[in-house]
């Protein structure tokens, strides 16, 4: 089980807010893991999960690629990022001049002999510098990623907006809280000298400043929370479509629903995952412009041919990508609902080409008799399915058998094959009728195939299997058929 991250409180300072967000982020595309995210981010996973920890601004590249791989607003992040580093950029404002330690003061780890002055010698609040003040109003403003503000234009100071002026006594330690600029440049001043100053203000003063700084703190950060909980329903929809209150019904829940402009649809699938992701191509690494949630019945313009994913109820390969009436594609393994039989695919962005050819290949295992290997060539083959008519048992009428499926292209759609019994009275090693078939997915058969009649102690080239229209379909049907389907 992966360990929880360190939690970062987006209180400390702009960049563990920056950090808290990008985190935020993550969680509205469904927690997906750093290793899932480095795949479509091009970096590396430890880079990714440093830029969440809130430890330094991650470089701009970072975040762009961490916001793209989650579905964020990559543009709204670009403008916060700049801003960000801007802040940390600017150098620090200048005490004023009656805060500067003198020749007299003892350093910050020796008590001062102030302790001991009347008290009149302490300023009138009135009289405490006002140079910070902006920071303490600054600090109520809040920011969400993904909705449209703009980051508070706060100092490197405002990393600490609980300070008053002269308010308390400031080690070293309140320096490690400056901001760090990207690629490792550190600030161009220090917050504090690290030495305490020569003055303090009135006790009531003081608590008064900081209880007003708490309490605008706590403010701003409800606002904050409250937006990023809800960006995901602020976000508008894409061109062309709405969202739903629950599945196949109007209202907030997340399912698009065809408006009047959109085009006609062809047949329907559902969502049955707990996300569902919509793309503008036919590709896993397409970007993402919807998620949408199980049971979302989706009206489908047609099909497209792409990246090859597993149906993950069947198991088998699906290369089909349906086309969304509201906009986008999604992928035929992760919907419930298959098109007519006679459609045919169309093109889309980041298509993949349609099977053109397809060549059937048998050979024994030299060390499992009895066995053997089946294996494909061709041109734009992405997944083949093969059959054979045999009979179940003896005695049997035969039929036709799927043999398996393979998107391995690599091995040449490799499967291996054990023949059943023969059918009464046919010699052992009788010819057997056998397909290799190009399938779009389950029970998505093309037209592209290859049938032979396969004589396993025969060698050369193997003789074509005759076979009229409708047992063609049938073997065609039965090749790319759902492995937890009917046969035949």
């Amino acid at each position: 089980m992966a360990r929880r991250p360190r939690p970062v409180n987006p209180a400390d300072g702009p960049v563990q807010a920056f950090a808290h967000d990008l985190r935020l982020v993550r969680e509205q595309a469904g927690n997906p893991t750093y290793r899932v995210l480095a795949q479509r981010a091009g970096f590396a996973a430890t880079t990714l999960s440093d830029a969440a920890r809130g430890i330094r601004l991650p470089s701009l590249e970072v975040t762009q690629a961490y916001i793209g791989a989650c579905g964020g607003d990559v543009e709204e992040w670009t403008r916060r990022w700049n801003e960000l580093d801007r802040l940390a950029a600017a150098p620090a404002p200048e005490k004023p001049a009656e805060a500067a330690p003198t020749a007299e003061e003892k350093p910050a780890d020796v008590e001062p002999e102030a302790e001991e002055k009347p008290a009149e010698a302490a300023p009138a609040a009135e009289e405490q510098p006002r140079a910070e003040e902006p920071a303490v109003e600054g600090a109520t403003e809040a920011y969400a990623p993904g909705v449209a503000s703009t980051p508070p234009p706060a100092s490197p100071a405002a990393v600490l907006p609980l300070v008053p002026p002269t308010a308390a006594p400031v080690t070293s330690e309140v320096a490690t809280l400056s901001p760090v600029r990207p690629h490792g440049h550190p600030p161009t001043e220090t917050l504090h000298s690290g030495r305490r100053p020569p003055r303090r203000p009135a006790v009531g003063t003081a608590v008064l400043l900081v209880l007003a700084a708490v309490l605008a703190l706590v403010a701003a950060r409800a606002t904050e929370v409250g937006r990023s909980r809800n960006v995901a329903q602020n976000t508008p929809a894409p061109t062309g479509s709405a969202t739903n209150a629950g599945p196949g019904s109007g209202g907030p829940g997340g399912c698009p629903v065809a408006t009047a402009d959109s085009p006609p649809a062809l047949f329907s699938g559902t969502t049955y995952n707990g996300t569902t992701r919509l793309r503008t191509g036919a590709s896993r690494s397409a970007d993402v412009i919807l998620q949408v949630p199980a049971g979302c019945r989706l009206q489908l313009t047609g099909f497209c041919l792409g990246d090859v994913v597993i149906d993950t109820t069947s198991g088998s390969p699906d290369l089909r990508w349906f086309s969304v009436s509201t906009g986008g594609y999604v992928s035929s393994a992760v919907i419930h609902g298959n098109p007519p039989a006679a459609l045919q695919p169309v093109d889309c962005p980041d298509a993949a080409p349609a099977p053109a050819s397809i060549a059937l290949a048998v050979a024994p295992r030299a060390d499992q008799p009895g066995r053997y290997e089946l294996r494909a060539t061709g041109d734009h083959l992405g997944i083949v399915g093969y059959a054979a008519y045999l009979p179940r048992g003896r005695g049997t009428t035969p039929q036709w058998q799927q043999i398996g499926m393979s998107a391995d292209a690599a091995a040449g759609f490799l499967v291996a094959w054990q023949p059943g019994p023969s059918a009464d009275g046919a010699d052992a090693q009788a010819a057997v009728r056998t397909v290799a078939v190009a399938c779009f997915g389950g029970d998505g058969p093309s037209t592209v195939t290859d049938r032979r009649l396969v004589s396993f102690t025969a060698t050369g080239a193997l003789p074509v299997a005759e076979l009229d229209e409708d047992e063609l379909a049938r073997a065609q049907r039965t090749a790319c058929r759902y492995p937890d389907t009917e046969q035949g």
